[in-house]
């Protein structure tokens, strides 16, 4: 049985009893009610986690040790995750508020998935690369002298780039998570993990499973902390990068803290993301995936929800009235219950920003064609009915500013041009959806939408694919080769032309990450 309370951090292999007075109660999403509590850490012991890590970092094997050999102890990590899927998935539908099929399908699986994709990587990855060529020609014919040779002769490390902050967001806790963490340590780093306050446990959780499966001590910490000591973490003088999501509002100040300590960071921020529904559509046929992009993923607490939906001004009314339907066949409540497509949202205090942005849209001037409260019956917990605003334009609040919530307006265009520009029209640039009986034209306008990911009648993130931002989305990539090659930093070693490198360099018998 996996615990709820806790009254210690698992830092360094075992877990070392808080001793600061402070703790964060976890309440149910759907209940109101406590169901388990961390403690919050104290400076010294985040001061302690990261000593730890630069400890594994910077006096173990860990970093150098064969990519085979970490890659088998994140196998194991996978195989003890997904032996307590049951468990975890029941811990994330009480502390997140999720579904019971968003946790079985995702939330409590995904982790298994990144772990072994990474595994996979870290053990095939090609860690050093010869280079040689004559640069000669490409300068006019000179020859080499001095530092500059022509003909050059070189060996290109990559190498795990040191101790990594992994800060997640609360809307996917454990993939989330996993999705930083797995990649980071496959490639040789160790980690300190700051958990989401509102729903740490699944992610605690995983003290006893890293132990179980055999990862050294240090390589993975956990702490919770509040914002004045998480940011303590991110400016840390040890700490070598720092990979978070959340808001662009915290994102920022991340980058301003990794900017002023010259390190790399990966930010994946807020999203405004737009659904263009082209004339040419089959509404009953998108409606489904239309659906499930926006107002239901996550409750609607997801980056990449499409919240602005662009409809034909000439189909308005149509388009309208499917997605009134669709969104009236959205049953909200229990997220145990497994007909229940909409649980609730994460806390008090965000239902009440919800239902701000909504009170808000309608005093600017738009119109609710669907939901707008709190649904009828379900006083107890943080629900929010779906929501459908009409009548809204690209100027207000609702169009440009991220709600995190399942509320979505809808934007009339009159050329697909409009559209366009509509959809760019964004201070962010994460996602985007365009539906449209022409796949060849849905690609030509995924190239012209200024943003990281783009779906042409679904919306998928694709775990082999780079996932990201533009804009105020954010910095970096996860997922994929690129999301493990962000935890890598490169290394050139340049020796006389005409050399010989050795065959041992070259496969990696005798370099970092072999």
């Amino acid at each position: 049985m996996l615990r709820r309370e806790y009254d210690s951090f698992y830092i360094d292999g075992a877990w070392h009893k808080a001793t600061g007075p402070d703790t964060f109660t976890v309440i149910s999403p759907s209940t109101g009610s406590p169901i388990g509590s961390v403690p919050s850490a104290t400076v010294a012991e985040i001061d302690l986690a990261v000593a730890a890590a630069r400890r594994a970092f910077d006096t173990t094997d860990w970093p150098t040790r064969p990519a085979a050999e970490r890659a088998e102890l994140c196998e194991a990590l996978a195989q003890r995750l997904f032996d307590h899927k049951s468990e975890l998935s029941d811990l994330l539908v009480d502390e997140l508020g999720c579904t019971r099929a968003a946790a079985d399908v995702y939330q409590a699986t995904a982790p298994t998935l990144h772990w072994n994709y990474n595994a996979a990587l870290a053990r095939d990855y090609a860690y050093a690369e010869k280079r040689s060529t004559d640069l000669g020609p490409l300068a006019g014919g000179a020859t080499s002298g001095f530092i500059m040779q022509y003909e050059t002769n070189s060996v290109v490390f990559k190498e795990p780039i040191g101790v990594v902050a992994a800060l997640g967001a609360f809307n996917f806790p454990l993939a989330g998570t996993a999705q930083k963490v797995a990649p980071a340590v496959a490639a040789g780093c160790t980690v300190v993990i700051k958990v989401p306050e509102q729903d740490p446990l699944a992610i605690m959780a995983m003290g006893d499973l890293i132990t179980e499966a055999g990862i050294p001590p240090g390589v993975i910490n956990i702490v919770a902390a509040g914002p004045d000591v998480s940011a303590h973490l991110v400016s840390h003088p040890d700490v070598d990068m720092v990979s978070f999501t959340g808001s662009t509002e915290t994102g920022a100040r991340i980058g301003e803290a990794c900017g002023k300590r010259i390190r790399p960071a990966v930010l994946e921020l807020g999203g405004k993301s737009a659904a263009i529904i082209l004339p040419d559509a089959d509404i009953d046929g998108a409606l489904p995936e239309l659906l499930s992009a926006s107002a239901i993923t996550s409750n609607g607490q997801s980056c990449v929800c499409q919240s602005r939906i662009l409809v034909p001004r000439d189909r308005h009314d149509e388009i309208v009235q499917r997605l009134v339907d669709g969104f009236a066949g959205i049953k909200v409540g229990d997220p145990n219950d497994p007909e229940v497509a909409l649980g609730p949202l994460i806390s008090e205090a965000h239902r009440e920003r919800v239902l701000g942005f909504v009170r808000r849209a309608v005093e600017q001037g738009a119109t609710l064609a669907f939901g707008g409260g709190v649904p009828e019956g379900l006083d107890k917990g943080w629900f929010v009915e779906p929501t459908l605003l009409i009548g809204v334009t690209r100027d207000m609040e609702i169009a440009q500013e991220e709600v995190f919530g399942p509320v979505i307006a809808v934007l009339a265009y009159d050329s697909e041009e409009e559209a366009i520009e509509i959809a760019n029209a964004s201070r962010y640039g994460l996602s985007g959806t365009v539906f449209t009986a022409d796949l060849e034209h849905g690609f030509d306008i995924a190239r012209r939408i200024r943003v990281g990911l783009f779906g042409i009648n679904m919306l998928s993130v694709d775990f082999n694919a780079p996932f990201g931002g533009l804009k105020d989305s954010g910095y970096g990539r996860e997922h994929g080769p690129a999301g493990f090659e962000s935890y890598l930093t490169t290394k050139t070693v340049p020796v006389a032309s005409g050399v010989s490198i050795p065959d041992s360099v070259l496969t990696g018998q005798v370099t970092a990450g072999a």
